[in-house]
């Protein structure tokens, strides 16, 4: 048998608790730790409880938190012996864990109740001992500027998140899950996909910081009713014209059917997910081979910051090659389809820098910094630093690298629709 406490919406307590809480029941933006440190007591039980292996914390008629008991403490409270117990939360991969995890809750009135787990009370220690990890969820949120966009958000707010996270700065947000109200844990992925206008694909990617919680809806037209959410740590913000276009998901992830969900919350199948993270490493110039889903993505995912680096050593090189010819060289990154200009003796070269961890055979261009090679034919130029590589203190190697110099015409190389992929010819070559 396991002992169950049925939770509640969180509230507040009064003062002097007996355990020092400020508030009971529960709360989907908190860990597992966290609920069961705040409703493991205290209430009224039984002696029966000294015979139980588990406790569950459960709401919404699902279990939520799966603990081992090892004890309990007494609490006198207006007169009234009532009991906490103490114990270890189960993690993902204990086979207790995983099998109650999720799983319908017991029905009865009372807010402790118990339900039959002879089957895993007899599990041997050395079966449990043995982790099955699980398998993280890989979840895509979608949004449609055409369904939501308040206050110019699409054009004002969503601009400064995508330089917020690619200043480094912790960017967490909540978005909306659809109807999908489970299957979510922290530290699963999260990539965002933007629907309904043009330019439609992948512009975001993230883990999740909350398990799925029901809030206030966002659709006016719904209003009075809840909608769910998740909480969202942003490592990726793309602009919609950086994003990894739609077009592309279907050519290259077909298992992921049209890429089109009807509503946000799509889990998708474990192949699909990890092609999908090797695609959007490819897209953003990232070093391969990637590693084994349910290994730690705490630090292959390149970080803004680094990929800033990468990006600001590129063009420093490519600014300096053209110094050291004496050219007279202004940097114009910002607003611009270049980074630099190049002048000397009347003539302007328009500088364009591109900097990557890969062997860098292609490199990702925008359809603005396409168009403009193309309306001046001959006086673009563009510098591709390759195979960076850092240094212990996390800054570039600036001896590290390789670094080429071509005259950067569109269709000069080798130019693949996906917003785009430029594979520029050594005929070309300037340096």
């Amino acid at each position: 048998m396991a002992v169950n406490f049925v939770l509640t919406w969180a509230r507040n307590v009064p003062a002097g608790d007996p355990l020092g809480r400020t508030w009971v029941g529960w709360d989907a933006t908190a860990t597992d730790d966290e609920i069961w440190e705040i409703n493991r007591g205290v209430r009224k039980l039984g002696d029966k409880v000294d015979r139980e292996r588990f406790a569950t914390l459960s709401f919404d008629g699902r279990v939520q938190v799966v603990a081992e008991i090892d004890g309990r403490t007494r609490h006198d409270v207006d007169g009234v012996t009532k009991w906490a117990l103490t114990g270890q939360v189960l993690r993902p991969g204990d086979p207790v864990h995983d099998a109650l995890k999720g799983a319908p809750a017991p029905r009865h009135r009372n807010p402790v109740g118990y339900f039959d787990t002879a089957t895993l009370d007899s599990m041997p220690a050395a079966q449990r001992a043995v982790l099955q990890p699980r398998e993280p969820a890989t979840l895509v949120v979608t949004w449609n500027p055409k369904r939501w966009n308040p206050d110019n958000w699409a054009e004002e707010i969503y601009p400064s998140n995508v330089e917020a996270v690619e200043d480094g700065r912790l960017l967490r947000d909540r978005w909306s899950t659809g109807n999908r109200k489970t299957g979510i844990e922290p530290g699963d992925r999260v990539f965002f996909l933007r629907q309904g206008v043009e330019p439609r694909g992948i512009v975001g990617s993230g883990t999740a910081a909350s398990r799925i919680f029901p809030d206030e809806q966002w659709d006016d037209e719904r209003a009075g009713e809840d909608a769910n959410y998740v909480l969202i740590d942003w490592d990726t913000l793309l602009l919609p014209d950086e994003g990894l276009p739609h077009p592309h998901l279907i050519q290259a992830i077909p298992e992921g059917g049209g890429w089109a969900p009807q509503a946000s919350g799509w889990i998708l199948p474990p192949a699909a997910a990890t092609k999908l993270e090797t695609l959007w490493a490819q897209h953003l110039g990232q070093p391969e081979p990637l590693p084994q889903r349910g290994a730690s993505r705490q630090r292959w995912q390149m970080d803004p910051a680094r990929r800033r680096k990468v990006e600001d050593a590129a063009q420093d090189r490519l600014m300096a090659h053209y110094r050291d010819l004496g050219w007279d060289v202004n940097d114009v990154r910002h607003g611009n389809p270049y980074d630099a200009t190049a002048t000397k003796d009347g003539r302007t070269l328009w500088l364009e820098a591109k900097g990557t961890e890969t062997s860098g055979t292609a490199v990702i261009v925008t359809r603005g910094e396409v168009q403009w090679a193309r309306e001046h034919p001959g006086d673009c130029i563009l510098g591709i630093l390759s195979d960076v590589t850092f240094l212990p203190d996390g800054e570039v190697d600036p001896a590290a690298g390789t670094f080429r110099v071509f005259e950067w015409g569109p269709d000069n190389g080798t130019l693949t629709a996906r917003d785009f992929d430029y594979t520029p010819a050594d005929v070309h070559r300037q340096d």
